[in-house]
């Protein structure tokens, strides 16, 4: 019977538990054990380490004792015995296997400045917590502070007119988007195609269909979206994803109309509204709106760490009593001293001077993009002057046999399959490129270029 002097656990524990996994009901009964000299004997142990471990198997009723005699086992006929399930199916998921150049959109470069400024900010809301730890239990909207801060942000870049008390910190723009639908009565919910995958699951949670409306060259297919009459739309109209088209103004306002005219609800989801290179941002359809027909999405994961995981959402006035109704018992999204720390990165300047910094890199590395993706035509991409990320499309190249040629080269792109219900056709692959630095997007681009190009080149010889 070993005991294990290296674990954490104490020794009678061990000892203990041994005793009472060894007992079998139908072999156990009234057994005596050896008595505390002679087992403590042979695990070379101290008689206290046996005499602790006894007295556990007494005070829970496997062991008696007989004075003068010894200590036994007792007689227990309903002994529990571990059922006996059968186990599930497993499906095995395919191995991921690393690569030094991976496309994966959603993952940023971390910028030393920024983070540094971004510790400072942390530390002083451990100092605030210290001094006063009442004032970090936001309540379920999130710290007050925080939201203040917002409704001058948003006011200063994107032109959304909100107050405070309709904002709601979130952990994320998901758990946003999963607020909203809450907040709806079963219906349904169109969602852009492509678009993000999971909607349709997400909307089915919270009893709503989802109705999937195209999207064109300049976003949005308007025609669709009035025929189908969903109760309210999901939309990225500033930077559709994954496309990247932008909704024009004239469609914007058409969208704004029709959704006043037939009450229904606009969720825009403003998730890199940032990152535009060629031009200022287009205005958020919040801004425009009139008939207090728009909920506005917006993140902080592209700013500073995506594993900060916080973003909010803007409430229309039509919302409002709902949400206080089914939320006010609930508890914050984000962690107190979390908001804190992003309070002080506003106040300091920090998140001004992040994005900033951020935004000129990543122009630096769109524009390198364009340019090596401009000199061949074994790729397409769309490029439409904004994001963190592009979308190519690589026809005459099987799928299957561009993405084992990219393995060899320890280079990894995204196909759109998940992201699109009955793909056009299926050579559209996603690139998200700010995770990778300007070093390492001049090496990768090219070997991207000349595996397709090689590839393109063989399948011509075979024909």
């Amino acid at each position: 019977m070993p005991l294990d002097r290296q674990a954490t656990t104490p020794l009678y524990l061990q000892l203990y538990q041994l005793l009472k996994a060894s007992y079998d009901p139908q072999k156990s009964a009234n057994q005596k054990l050896w008595s505390i000299r002679k087992q403590a004997q042979n695990l070379h142990v101290s008689k206290t380490t046996v005499e602790q471990a006894y007295d556990q198997l007494i005070a829970e009723g496997y062991v008696y004792t007989i004075p003068g005699s010894g200590y036994y086992f007792n007689e227990l006929q309903h002994w529990p015995t571990s059922p006996q399930r059968a186990k599930p199916a497993m499906i095995a998921a395919s191995p991921v296997l690393p690569v030094k150049y991976d496309f994966r959109y959603g993952v940023t470069e971390l910028l030393t400045p920024s983070w540094n400024g971004w510790k400072k900010s942390v530390r002083a809301a451990l100092r605030q917590t210290e001094e006063q730890p009442a004032a970090l239990y936001p309540n379920a909207q999130g710290l007050l502070k925080l939201r203040q801060q917002l409704v001058t942000f948003l006011r200063q870049t994107r032109g959304v007119q909100c107050r405070a008390d309709q904002i709601v910190i979130t952990n994320g723009p998901k758990s946003g988007l999963e607020l909203l639908l809450s907040l709806l009565p079963a219906g349904t919910v169109g969602i852009e195609n492509p678009g993000y995958r999971g909607l349709t699951a997400l909307a089915a949670g919270y009893d709503q269909q989802t109705v999937r409306i195209p999207v064109t060259t300049v976003g949005l297919d308007l025609a669709v979206l009035k025929r189908e009459r969903p109760q309210a739309v999901y939309t990225t109209p500033a930077h559709q994803f994954p496309l990247g088209y932008g909704l024009p103004i004239a469609q914007r306002l058409d969208l704004l109309q029709w959704a006043a005219e037939k009450r229904c609800l606009i969720i825009e989801d403003d998730y890199d509204s940032e990152y535009r290179y060629d031009a200022h941002p287009l205005p958020a359809l919040q801004s425009l709106a009139t008939a207090d027909q728009v909920a506005y999405l917006g993140t902080f994961a592209k700013g500073i760490d995506p594993t900060s995981r916080m973003g909010y959402v803007v409430l229309p006035e039509q919302l409002l009593a709902r949400y206080h109704q089914r939320y006010q018992y609930r508890s914050a999204m984000v962690a107190g001293l979390v908001q804190q720390a992003m309070v002080n990165y506003f106040e300091s300047g920090a998140y001004y001077r992040h994005l900033s910094r951020s935004r000129s890199l990543n122009r630096q590395k769109y524009q390198l993009l364009s340019k090596l993706l401009s000199k061949t035509t074994a790729i397409q991409p769309i490029l439409t002057g904004a994001g963190l990320h592009l979308v190519i499309r690589i026809p005459k190249i099987p799928q299957a046999d561009l993405m084992a040629a990219l393995q060899q080269q320890s280079i990894r792109i995204y196909p759109l399959d998940s992201n699109w219900e009955n793909m056009p056709t299926p050579d559209y692959y996603l690139l998200g490129f700010t995770a990778l630095s300007l070093a390492a997007l001049k090496v990768a681009i090219p070997m991207l270029v000349t595996t397709c190009e090689q590839l393109v080149a063989q399948i011509e010889k075979n024909n």
